[in-house]
């Protein structure tokens, strides 16, 4: 996971230099000492032999897997088109939390026997399964407590700016692929609408002095409910309308 490897970077490789540059300054020939597999395998210690994390394209891999008991499992969409799924996606890799994945197809496609309904959905490690991705931020951030950054810290502050998402954001035909972007006759929303929802979401940053995020100083919940979507827009707003520039 993304997380895992900005981790050993930070704690594992300095770990590693700083031996090597000990045995340099020990070594009148100045070789830098190449470490073996041994070496690296025991700078990683359990985390070497923790089991892998399961990732299966339901499409490719349509038949019923062996369920963690001890780690939570997401059914997100298989493509990494769906915001949806991201936010739940999102909340895992920011709290560093071992999950499970299995990529489910939305667009028509063929779909493994064991899973209906819509993505994101979460199987926990007790079996129970949940749908709705900010009921699933909410609660991973509940059941990992311990795993920071604490997404609802400021509870009142983040769930106020959640909210203030669905009157911001314009209203448009539902979409996982294309969310907030075209009417329901398939046309693309009006140029002044986007505009509209980038200048009430810049409002809505600069509520906040101490920034850069919509809570503060630090990422919250509702920079995982937003962020999706926004990221999204930065992409396809200049294909919809010419001249209106991406957000930065």
């Amino acid at each position: 996971q993304i997380i895992s490897v900005l981790l050993w970077q930070e704690h594992v490789c300095p770990f590693i230099l700083s031996r090597q540059a000990s045995g340099l300054r020990n070594n009148q020939s100045n070789q830098l000492r190449a470490l073996s597999w041994s070496d690296l395998e025991s700078q990683f210690g359990s985390a070497y032999e923790a089991p892998l994390p399961i990732s299966i394209d339901s499409v490719l891999q349509p038949e019923k897997p062996s369920f963690s008991t001890e780690r939570p499992t997401l059914f997100r969409e298989r493509h990494g088109w769906c915001p949806y799924s991201e936010r739940v996606w999102l909340t895992l890799e920011l709290k560093n939390i071992d999950y499970d994945t299995i990529r489910i197809d939305n667009t028509g496609g063929p779909r493994p026997s064991y899973f209906a309904g819509t993505t994101p959905q979460m199987k926990w490690p007790d079996g129970r399964m949940q749908r709705e991705s900010l009921d699933l931020v909410r609660d991973l951030d509940a059941a990992y407590a311990d795993s920071l950054p604490f997404l609802f810290q400021n509870s009142k502050e983040v769930e106020y700016c959640i909210s203030q998402f669905q009157s911001i954001f314009p209203r448009a035909r539902p979409s996982s692929r294309a969310a907030f972007l075209f009417q329901y006759n398939g046309e693309p929303l009006w140029r002044g609408v986007f505009e509209e929802t980038l200048q009430k979401t810049d409002e809505l940053l600069n509520e906040n002095s101490e920034g850069p995020f919509f809570c503060g100083s630090t990422i919250s919940g509702a920079d995982v409910a937003w962020a999706p979507f926004l990221e999204r827009y930065r992409y396809q707003l200049p294909c919809l309308h010419n001249g209106l520039g991406s957000i930065s």
